[in-house]
């Protein structure tokens, strides 16, 4: 069997593991990345794909998806492609006194780390929405948050770290790895067998079985979301909303299901039940589309770590094996990933990931 060499590598070809395939090959490391299905398949395909990093909590996490926010800003100009992003405002709604006063400590929180955020009463919620429902008593509008395309982002990060010398296999699966002592010597695929000095995980939910070759809790579960799309239309909404957004296409995708199933769930088949749930919160949130074509259904299955929060660095139970996995990974991709690819490259040390590290879940 034929082997390869190399710095790092990355395991799973959607946003994490294109995200740090990039920041860490534009660092001159010899990347290989070895994707079981086709670029962009797993849970990166099936995304809402919210530019909305402002509602992240606690401030650890904050100001790594602010950090993420900033290097969003010019990341089009740096790949030298365009992934539809779209800074068009987020809205978040409320129904009762509690609700909007939960929006009202985020405002203040969002406006601390840097984002434009204001409260709009139920006139300025109707004016800045005109299609949305009417029970709603006020609203937080983030004016600096958006939307893109994620198969756009995902493959913008691969073609540029193929440019910077990175290998990507698709349909390649990783079999096992061997092992010398604990140390990870080889990751073998039906292929072909590599050597490195280091492999990430970033395989989403799909780490859980990676981390089972090795012993390992990956320590996420996953949570199915249901998504309907509907046809293309003219301009129908000003900003991201909490259930719904339009691409730049004019398609307006619907969703914002959490279905819970089995931890070791990773069917993606769309159920009625999740047609009903999603059309339903469709009328509900937006009546005067209530008639509109729905052209496509998907489904997909979420990674969330146990504690929600991303979960970076060494396992330290392998010396070479490192997780690289968060919840909302559209909103934090390139600040997790920009951190994690100047740790190994010898820019900064463990302490920049220290909220995030897999050790929590040993303490």
């Amino acid at each position: 069997m034929m082997n390869k060499k190399a710095d790092v590598v990355i395991i799973g070809a959607g946003i994490m593991g294109s995200s740090l395939a990039y920041f860490l090959s534009k660092r001159g490391k010899k990347v290989i990345v070895l994707e079981k299905d086709e670029i962009c398949s797993g849970t990166s395909s099936s995304t809402a794909a919210w530019l909305w990093p402002s509602d992240k909590r606690p401030e650890c996490y904050g100001r790594l998806c602010k950090e993420a926010y900033d290097i969003y800003l010019g990341l089009e100009e740096e790949l030298g492609a365009s992934f539809e992003m779209t800074i068009n405002g987020s809205i978040d709604f409320a129904k009762t006194e509690e609700e909007l006063a939960a929006l009202s400590d985020l405002c203040d929180y969002d406006n601390m780390l840097g984002y434009k955020a204001k409260m709009l009463d139920p006139d300025e919620l109707a004016k800045e929405e005109p299609l949305l429902g009417k029970d709603y008593i006020g609203g937080l509008l983030v004016e600096t948050d958006g939307h893109i395309n994620p198969f756009l982002l995902v493959n913008a990060y691969i073609q540029a770290a193929k440019r910077n010398g990175a290998e990507v296999y698709t349909f390649t699966e990783v079999k096992t790895f061997n092992m010398t002592g604990n140390h990870i010597s080889e990751v073998v695929t039906d292929d072909f067998i590599v050597e490195a000095d280091l492999v990430v995980c970033a395989a989403g939910i799909y780490s859980r079985k990676i981390g089972e070759m090795l012993g390992l809790d990956a320590h996420v579960f996953p949570e199915r979301g249901f998504t309907l799309v509907s046809e293309k239309m003219p301009p129908v909404l000003n900003h991201v909303l909490v259930g719904a957004r339009q691409t730049v296409s004019g398609n307006v995708v619907f969703g914002f299901i959490a279905d819970k199933v089995e931890k070791d769930c990773l069917d993606r088949k769309m159920y009625v039940r999740g047609l009903n749930w999603a059309a339903e919160d469709a009328c509900n949130l937006l009546p005067p589309l209530s008639d509109v074509n729905i052209i496509r259904s998907y489904t997909g299955i979420r990674c969330k770590p146990d504690d929600k929060l991303p979960i970076l660095g060494p396992t330290e139970k392998i010396d070479n094996f490192w997780f690289h996995l968060m919840h909302s990974a559209f909103a934090g991709n390139p600040g997790a990933s920009d951190r994690v690819a100047r740790i190994i490259c010898g820019e900064a040390d463990l302490d920049i990931i220290s909220d995030f590290r897999y050790s929590r879940f040993n303490d």
